[in-house]
């Protein structure tokens, strides 16, 4: 079969501070191409198309199959572009987080996708794309598998990660990648899959809860892959949570060291098990910068999220990150249902006072599928609002109203967390004393114009 996959185009044709490979798309496209297939790739969202454009390049190479993702934020670009696409492919697949939500559900938001498929998609593609290849024999059986009639349970968690083979990155362009907090071409990486944490508001219908990683020596082999053929110098490690088992991260910066690879790369951690050591080889292998979960600075908001971690945890993990010689980023949520205003204005001096090199603050969002959801909809406080941070690419974002909260008072947390932090003098003074080339600080600059605009948008609504 002929099959091309797509991650849909953006809403809006402008410049992104953050273009990186779609990951599930490119496992996908490389383990129907080792059952002999002819796969394509069309990242849209990369290449800036339109739907007029992306539609030229489908009816170009007038697959037999097309395979989309959707993510439930974007998930209306997603339906036009199986629209746009109906007329040139026999079969319409869709995955991605949406799928694993909405079930059948799928058909009646989008009458032109054939199938789809819940969970993890390496299994249980190639087995329908063979079914469909021998007139539709035994698709009934295939994990996964949601249809009109069938809604198949997902496919088991793949337990060994070794087995899958490296994404398809030779059919991504990948000089169109960027990340405006790394250097020099980029990519990114899953070195495991799942979280063993229970925080109320993440959604986890694709990798689950039990956390399955691959070999270090499988690790590495791909980033030294990335890096020979690729000339790729910077990854961003996009596990839910990269640092659970000490001795593989080790294992992974040693090995580092001992090939050679002269790579900086970015990874997720978490404050409750951070310890000096495993920092200080992180640092020599490379790792420039690790995200943090931080959410909120008030413990009875970090409680209600059944984050299972301590304000006085944060601020070590904060201060020994920082002493490594690694930039620690923060990500805050806005708009938590136990906490006012007033609290969360403690939170963003929280944020000053631990000092991260890069925060993010959004509203938090009960999306389906997760504890938060059903929590706010059992009390009546979901609703879709215009509070989005200048990152966010929904058109309203699920948010809770309730006594604490209405669309005016998330708005405003929003433009306060951006103005306290992102204008205070300390950080910008922070800011500009590690710029290391005019390219950088074109970059930064554009970012922070760019930050601006948003803020002084938000502030005439």
């Amino acid at each position: 079969m002929k099959v091309l996959f797509i991650q849909p185009p953006p809403r809006q044709i402008v410049r992104e501070d953050i273009v990186v490979p779609p990951l599930g798309i490119a496992y996908l496209a490389a383990v129907v191409e080792a059952k002999g297939h002819k796969v394509s790739i069309i990242d849209a969202f990369a290449e800036g198309l339109d739907m007029r454009s992306l539609e030229e390049k489908i009816k170009a190479i007038s697959p037999d199959l097309i395979g989309i993702t959707g993510m439930t934020p974007v998930i209306d670009n997603a339906f036009k572009v199986a629209r746009a696409a109906r007329k040139y492919a026999k079969h319409i697949i869709m995955g991605g987080p949406h799928v694993s939500v909405a079930g059948n559900k799928i058909f009646k938001q989008c009458s032109d996708i054939d199938y789809a498929i819940q969970g993890e998609g390496e299994t249980s593609l190639p087995l329908l794309i063979d079914g469909l290849e021998s007139g539709k024999k035994d698709i009934g059986n295939v994990p996964g598998l949601i249809t009109k009639e069938i809604i198949n349970p997902p496919a088991q968690f793949i337990a060994d990660l070794d087995n899958l083979p490296f994404p398809a990155r030779h059919l991504l362009p990948n000089e169109r990648y960027r990340y405006i907090l790394s250097q020099g071409k980029v990519t990114t990486m899953f070195t495991s899959r799942g979280c063993p944490y229970h925080c109320i508001f993440c959604d986890k219908a694709v990798f689950g809860s039990k956390w399955r990683s691959r070999s270090a020596s499988n690790v590495l082999d791909e980033m030294e892959f990335v890096n020979r053929e690729f000339k790729i110098n910077s990854i961003i490690i996009y596990d839910d949570l990269f640092t659970v088992k000490k001795e593989r991260v080790m294992e992974i910066c040693r090995g580092i060291l001992e090939r050679g690879l002269r790579i900086e790369w970015k990874c997720e951690g978490r404050v409750n098990i951070v310890e000096e050591e495993t920092l200080r080889w992180m640092k020599k292998a490379g790792c420039s910068m690790i995200a943090y979960g931080v959410e909120s600075g008030n413990q009875k908001g970090l409680d209600y999220l059944n984050k299972g971690t301590k304000v006085e945890q944060i601020k070590k993990a904060f201060e020994l990150t920082r002493k490594a010689g690694i930039k620690p980023m923060a990500y805050f949520v806005l708009g938590i249902p136990v906490e006012t205003y007033e609290d969360e204005l403690r939170t963003i001096e929280f944020a000053k006072e631990i000092r991260p090199a890069y925060a993010q603050f959004s509203v938090l969002s009960p999306t389906p599928g997760t504890k938060l959801y059903d929590d706010a909809v059992k009390m009546g406080w979901y609703r879709e609002v215009d509070a989005q941070n200048p990152m966010d690419k929904d058109i309203r974002r699920p948010a809770i109203i309730n006594e604490n909260w209405d669309e005016g008072k998330l708005n405003g947390i929003l433009r306060e967390a951006h103005r306290r932090f992102y204008l205070s003098p300390w950080y910008i003074f922070e800011r500009i004393k590690e710029l290391r080339s005019f390219k950088e600080f074109l970059i930064k600059a554009g970012a922070g114009l760019r930050l601006l605009k948003w803020y002084l948008r938000r502030n005439n609504a």
